[in-house]
């Protein structure tokens, strides 16, 4: 007799389970951006969707590390706009075990808050268009994202300046 523990795993099972990866990996992403898009990030969605140790990399090369220092900054930046709108598409995962690595495709339509663009300008929002670069861990609550980073390839409208100065150091005072 054959103690159900020692027998080999069910094939059929296996597909199923790398579905579950799959779509549990890219639910992080558009549950994330969903969020920022509602104007509801905080604290619980940060960690639903990040390790701890997490590292989230704006275009510019500027980094946060960790829940908290994800969350400030993210707040800080996306309180400048009135509305966001992003859009996540082509997701390519490659998994590793516990790991997985992700490509995926983002178009972002930010609308400047009336104080926050130029008041000369005819446009009023900033598009953007560019590749996500992601690495998620399997812990044990599931999966997380380890870092993302986000890397523009096109943009277009007003305060594309202003967006690439978020995050770096304020310049030091004489």
């Amino acid at each position: 007799m054959t103690n159900s523990t020692d027998a080999a795993p069910d094939p059929a099972a296996r597909p199923a389970e790398q579905l579950r990866d799959r779509v549990a990996v890219t639910d992080l992403l558009v549950r994330y951006f969903g969020a920022v898009d509602d104007d509801q990030l905080d604290s619980a969605v940060v960690e639903s969707t990040f390790t701890r140790d997490a590292r989230l990399v704006r275009p510019n090369g500027s980094a946060m590390t960790g829940h908290q220092q994800i969350l400030v900054e993210q707040l800080r930046s996306f309180a400048r706009f009135r509305a966001t709108h992003h859009v996540i598409t082509d997701h390519a995962i490659d998994f590793d075990g516990d790991l997985a690595r992700v490509r995926a495709n983002m178009t972002a339509m930010h609308l400047w808050l009336p104080t926050e663009g130029d008041p000369h300008a005819l446009e009023t929002y900033f598009l953007a268009g560019g590749v996500l670069h992601a690495t998620a861990r399997r812990i044990e609550t599931g999966w997380r994202l380890r870092e993302l980073a986000l890397c523009a390839v096109w943009r277009t409208g007003a305060g594309f300046a202003s967006m690439l100065k978020t995050g770096t150091p304020a310049p030091a005072t004489p």
